[in-house]
């Protein structure tokens, strides 16, 4: 799997891409900015359209935004637009939502797109409610202070481990989702289940509801220590989706029936999954997903097994 397509709406909201000459039409709507290549080649940087964002007279009515892509953001940081918009965030004053970097592999590859910084975002939005970040390349959360944070998505091709124990290490009294895609050591990967292991807790995540530990090289160790946390009895719906799931992984859900029939979703797609084994998982909540599972490249002898995104 890769990312072809934009999302459609977001924070439940329809999206309305950013004209910097005509200015905000409906602030009720998701605000996308991007600079595309045309746009660059005439000269458009993304903080100009920050900037003409930031003065328009709606700009205190936005609730959410989505940052696109901006020129080469395969070498040039998003550090600048982060840093703008902690500067700025008088302007913000009802900003509860914002996605950083979502764009295509066409735009650019996951695995190259130049994050930041976001120790300072938290001071600056202490009522952001939704926070979802593209990409993990210099990506850092420092000291979280995300207290009203509802919902954290960290969509990569590799999750370094420093980052992890900065989520582990937060407190988090109001996260429902909490979605991490931690990729292929190839791509920025450098953790183990030692690591996964912190946030695997109750007491951390008294709200939590819904778990997506996902696109992982070590999807069945992940599944055999989830399984059996104390997370469990509190989930609606948990993601293993998109790694390396085989049945011996899967074996640990079918272990103890009871530990997933409070489910409403469980997605195990994209894995390594046997026919037998899908069967076998399909009653183990309200909805399981088991569709498009891979095969291995390679044969008996000397298999390989990929991630669904990493590059």
């Amino acid at each position: 799997m890769a990312i072809y397509d934009y999302i459609k709406t977001f924070y439940g909201l329809n999206i309305e891409a950013f004209d910097h000459k005509k200015g905000i039409q409906n602030s009720n709507l998701a605000i996308r900015l991007e600079v595309g290549y045309d746009d660059a080649e005439d000269g458009l940087e993304m903080l100009a359209v920050l900037n003409a964002l930031a003065n328009d007279d709606k700009s205190g009515q936005i609730r959410a935004l989505i940052i696109g892509v901006w020129q080469e953001a395969y070498e040039e940081s998003i550090q600048p637009f982060i840093d703008f918009l902690v500067k700025n965030n008088s302007q913000f004053t009802s900003l509860t939502a914002i996605f950083f970097a979502e764009m295509t592999m066409e735009d650019n590859e996951i695995s190259w797109i130049q994050q930041g910084d976001y120790s300072a975002l938290w001071a600056a939005y202490p009522k952001l409610t939704h926070l979802q970040i593209r990409g993990a390349e210099g990506l850092s959360f420092g000291d979280i202070q995300g207290a009203s944070l509802k919902t954290l998505i960290v969509e990569t091709g590799g999750l370094a481990a420093e980052v992890l124990q900065q989520i582990a290490d937060a407190q988090w009294p109001e996260l429902e989702h909490l979605e991490l895609w931690l990729g292929d050591e190839n791509y920025g990967w450098n953790g183990s289940i030692k690591d996964v292991q912190p946030l695997l807790s109750a007491e951390k995540f008294p709200q939590l509801k819904h778990l997506s530990l996902k696109n992982s090289e070590i999807q069945d160790d992940i599944t055999v220590q989830v399984i059996s946390s104390d997370l469990m009895s509190q989930l609606s719906v948990l993601d293993l989706s998109m790694g390396l799931m085989t049945d011996d992984g899967a074996e640990a859900l079918l272990a103890d029936k009871s530990k997933t029939e409070g489910l409403d979703v469980l997605d195990v797609s994209e894995n390594y999954l046997s026919d037998a084994m899908s069967m076998k998982l399909s009653d183990l909540a309200k909805t399981v997903k088991v569709q498009e599972q891979k095969i291995p490249d390679g044969d008996e002898d000397d298999e390989y097994r990929y991630v669904s995104v990493s590059e």
